[in-house]
């Protein structure tokens, strides 16, 4: 049969065997007796590995930014422990979702670290010029913080994100289970478990945690609590200075907090700390929280709504880009091509947030312009008609009077709404004036 490569905990060696035979009468998770507090929630990755397949993968993904090659494999191997899928769960071709620990846990993916750090606390994983004498990876768990290591001189790791090739060993696949290590968790005596201590090299299952896993991290940190606050979308911009609105539930109306990727990269113990927006105020009924994207400390990756209270209240994770503009034409508008002077005429905007600040934007051209970081369509000069709330539907009407002057012309329409400072936008509609 094909090689099994045995991973480990600690510095128990991760031996190589060919054959191996379970009973399946003892099957089950165990666990190592701590569970990661708040402060300890960090995962960063001094990435040293020194086999090109390692850092083969250099297209990035819209749903994990930032971030390619080993960093990204090991992003997505913490990441699938976490509570709920991280943003829309996509990003690996052998994986339906990718976070699928339902617990009361979710991992603050922190980046780049410049070292590994002067001892095993720092939550770090990297690849020591080391041979494992026949050890794949191995780690330092506690309470208190871990150190995963990657024995690099024994093996060639690949970063995916397909399948991989027999004998390349999947950092992924590596990572997932010694992160569960980190998190608290033994080895499974289940053969299907991304926590058995045997791996086939060229094996990427194990990315994608099993039902055993589920239950062990859960047991840990129970099961995910009703109350975790989680994201839905973001709205606005998210260039610095501008406006984003987080949109989702379970937000504190006082107290919500923004955890970001920190841009510090150093190999400390202060590295793996999150950038912080503390003190925001939630509305409509604790689903949006409206900030001011800082213009220095933070980086593309995730978001995390973080509120007061226990093991909970780190949410679940969101994709985060710095500077990235949301879609426009976000509204839909519909109305006449063609109107008649003096006569009134009727526009229709759809497909907006319900109780929002809605109007008609009208110009002579099409050549775009700005307002508080988001694009518009139409050019300068324009004017705006302004028209109340929308309807529980996200629905408005807008009926107005044609003047005289206005025969001849030509005019391009487009609906705008305004929120906490974060607007949104239509098509254009053309109307020629008769």
């Amino acid at each position: 049969m094909r090689s099994i490569l045995k991973l480990s905990l600690g510095s128990a060696l991760l031996l190589l065997v060919t054959s191996m035979s379970m009973g399946v009468d003892a099957l089950g998770y165990a666990t190592l007796g701590f569970s990661l507090p708040l402060t300890q929630r960090d995962i960063r990755i001094n990435n040293n590995f020194d086999d090109a397949i390692a850092n083969n993968n250099l297209s990035t993904h819209p749903n994990w930014p930032g971030y390619v090659g080993a960093e990204l494999a090991m992003w997505k191997a913490a990441y699938e422990w976490g509570s709920s899928p991280f943003g829309d769960g996509s990003g690996d071709p052998t994986q339906l979702l990718i976070g699928e620990g339902g617990a009361n846990f979710n991992p603050l993916w922190n980046g780049s670290a410049s070292g590994s750090g002067s001892g095993w606390r720092n939550n770090i994983v990297h690849a020591p010029n080391v041979s494992g004498g026949g050890a794949i990876a191995w780690t330092y768990p506690s309470a208190d913080g871990w150190l995963i290591e990657f024995a690099d001189n024994s093996f060639e790791f690949a970063d995916g994100p397909d399948d991989i090739a027999y004998p390349e060993m999947d950092i992924q696949a590596v990572g997932a289970h010694e992160y569960g290590h980190a998190l608290g968790l033994d080895h499974s005596t289940n053969p299907t478990a991304t926590m058995y201590p045997t791996i086939a090299a060229g094996s990427t299952i194990e990315r994608n945690i099993a039902t055993d896993d589920r239950n062990g991290i859960q047991s840990i940190y129970g099961v995910k609590d009703a109350a975790m606050p989680y994201i839905d979308s973001i709205l606005g911009s998210t260039a610095p200075g501008a406006t984003a609105i987080i949109l989702g539930g379970n937000f504190d109306a006082n107290d919500s907090r923004l955890w970001f990727n920190s841009d510090l990269l150093n190999d400390k113990d202060s590295g793996g700390e999150p950038f912080k927006i503390s003190n925001l105020a939630a509305t409509g009924g604790g689903t949006q929280i409206a900030f001011t994207v800082p213009s220095s400390g933070l980086e593309d990756g995730a978001v995390h709504v973080k509120i007061s209270g226990g093991k909970h209240t780190l949410g679940e994770g969101h994709p985060f880009e710095l500077g990235a503009m949301p879609p426009t034409d976000t509204l839909q508008l519909q109305g006449p091509a063609i109107g008649y002077a003096g006569q009134n005429v009727s526009v229709r905007v759809s497909n907006a947030r319900p109780s929002v600040y809605y109007g008609i934007q009208y110009s002579f051209s099409t050549n775009g312009h700005a307002i508080g970081g988001h694009l518009f369509d139409l050019g300068l000069p324009y004017w705006t008609d302004r028209n109340g709330l929308t309807n529980a539907a996200g629905e408005g009407i807008v009926t107005r009077r044609l003047p005289g002057a206005s025969l001849g012309k030509t005019f391009y329409l487009e609906a705008i709404t305004l929120d906490n400072g974060v607007y949104e936008d239509s098509n254009v509609i053309r109307m020629d004036v008769h």
